[in-house]
């Protein structure tokens, strides 16, 4: 035992001899392997911060937003979705879990060409994809439902439900109830929130 613990230390000795005279001789390529160490470090703890975050939103975008055609039903940037309904004067939003029959009768109606004439507002989705729970209880929504909630200055105002304790007759009653939300200038709002996102 004694013996392996005298070969051990002793290799380590040589190694640090060993390392020490090379970087007595040439310190500078050291110091770049170890920035460069460095910045990997960081770049490796950045994308683990930043990287779930894009794959979320492509994967909203590829298997939710891209079977939505209707130009009145506009997406959310997923990752800052909280902060957009904040900083809105005024949003309607549909929440939802994007499965299921009522998901697609509301889909085949919003992706109404005729339908969609007669909506005086434009729907922002927020699909219910991860974090279910979490978004239950700060809207207080249910996954079973789909709602629309109409916020005004970040706060809500209405909002009207599909599913049980609500709306039944989607076909015939979705739009016209959608158009019964509270407007507060909303065509004026929404004009202004599009010219924003394209400066």
């Amino acid at each position: 035992m004694f013996v392996i613990w005298g070969e051990i230390k002793e290799k380590i000795q040589e190694s640090w001899i060993e390392f020490a005279d090379a970087f007595a001789e040439n310190p500078v390529k050291y110091f770049w392997r170890v920035g460069g160490l460095l910045f990997l470090a960081v770049l490796l703890a950045g994308s683990m911060i930043f990287l779930p975050e894009k794959i979320k939103a492509d994967q909203v975008d590829s298997l939710v937003y891209s079977t939505i055609t209707s130009d009145k039903v506009k997406r959310f940037d997923y990752s800052n979705a909280k902060q957009t309904i904040t900083d809105s004067k005024a949003i309607s939003v549909m929440f939802c879990v994007p499965k299921g029959k009522n998901y697609e009768q509301v889909l085949t109606i919003l992706n109404d060409s005729k339908k969609m004439e007669e909506l005086n507002r434009q729907i922002y989705f927020y699909p219910l994809v991860y974090d279910v729970a979490k978004e239950e209880k700060e809207y207080g929504i249910n996954r079973e439902q789909i709602t629309f909630i109409f916020f005004d200055g970040g706060k809500e105002t209405n909002r009207v439900v599909i599913g049980a304790d609500g709306i039944t007759d989607v076909s015939n009653e979705l739009v016209p109830e959608l158009n019964r939300l509270p407007l507060a200038n909303i065509k004026k709002l929404e004009l202004e929130m599009t010219t924003d996102s394209t400066q």
